[in-house]
């Protein structure tokens, strides 16, 4: 009971009851239990994450209650190799997969590690490659989880039980990045929209659903940069020559905060090959020129080793 003293009159009001079924889920769980990390390994060989892929992947309809599946379950995406295997922190102890992760998926081209776009093994040595100088006729991607041909991608659940609300994930991705010239074209002429003279690209998406047509929203550019070069007048830079010899990048880290706390809603971080310009007619398909070998990432293309996810 509050007893309130008005106009010299004691009068008594009722005390305000809170009760945890009036506090909102999301406050409730800021923080939530279990296993804070998980990492891929991209590797089909022994001790990675993906069986051998044993077919190009086809639209297909999402698996109901994912995200962006509707009542009748005839939404489609292009689901890629989902990871069958999940390491701990130290990348040699398998762990059951956590409540939080639906699944994590790589998108392929094809089965062949020596004339696909992407794929497992090749230059990558049995890791996801990606190689510019095959994807000629595969569609840049636009950042659409149902119809981007070249990805990596985690798909959360967003129960505040299984993912905090108040938790943002932390990705961690492992990867050799190689191109022929830095933000110029055979001539050393710079573009007035650095994007148009990047060698390869790729972009970071968060989005809602799986949906086709369902554009993600930009968060951060992945590629670039490159940390080696296989210059077009024959050197390198220091990793090797080029043609003959390419030795491809040094392997580097990178980390990616993903703020979710600021939007419960999204379930999808999609890494996206966004375009290259080897393949789009500026200056002209050139690659051929400098790059030996038909499975070329070591010379043109992005080798993808491990990615780590952690929540917090």
């Amino acid at each position: 009971m509050l007893s309130v003293w008005i106009g010299g009159c004691e009068t008594t009001t009722d005390s305000v009851q809170t009760t945890t079924a009036n506090v909102d889920s999301a406050a409730q769980n800021r923080f939530a239990p279990g296993l804070k990390a998980v990492k891929i390994i991209t590797s089909v060989n022994v001790g990675g994450s993906f069986a051998t892929p044993t077919a190009t992947p086809v639209l297909t309809p999402i698996p109901s209650p994912w995200p962006g599946s509707n009542d009748s379950g005839t939404t489609q995406y292009l689901p890629g190799v989902s990871a069958a295997i999940l390491y701990d922190l130290d990348g040699t102890t398998p762990i059951l997969k956590p409540s939080w992760l639906r699944d994590f998926q790589m998108g392929i081209t094809s089965t062949s590690a020596t004339t696909a776009c992407a794929a497992f093994g090749g230059s990558g040595q049995g890791n996801y490659r990606v190689s510019e100088a095959n994807c000629g006729s595969v569609a840049n991607g636009i950042g659409d989880p149902g119809s981007d041909p070249v990805f990596f991608r985690a798909i959360l659940d967003r129960d505040f039980t299984k993912f905090g609300s108040a938790e943002n994930l932390l990705v961690q991705v492992e990867y050799q990045a190689n191109g022929l010239r830095p933000n110029t074209d055979l001539a050393g002429n710079s573009f007035s929209n650095p994007e148009d003279g990047l060698d390869q690209l790729w972009k970071i998406f968060t989005n809602t659903s799986l949906a086709l047509g369902s554009a993600g929203k930009p968060l951060s550019l992945f590629v670039p940069p490159n940390f080696a070069f296989c210059a077009a007048n024959g050197s390198g830079n220091g990793t090797g020559s080029c043609p003959g010899n390419p030795t491809g990048a040094p392997i580097t880290v990178r980390q990616f905060l993903i703020p979710l706390s600021a939007n419960p809603d999204v379930t999808v971080v999609q890494f996206s090959r966004i375009k290259g310009r080897i393949n789009a007619g500026v200056p002209g398909n050139y690659v051929n020129t400098f790059c030996p070998s038909s499975d070329s990432a070591n010379c043109l293309g992005v080798v993808i080793r491990s990615v780590t996810l952690m929540r917090f």
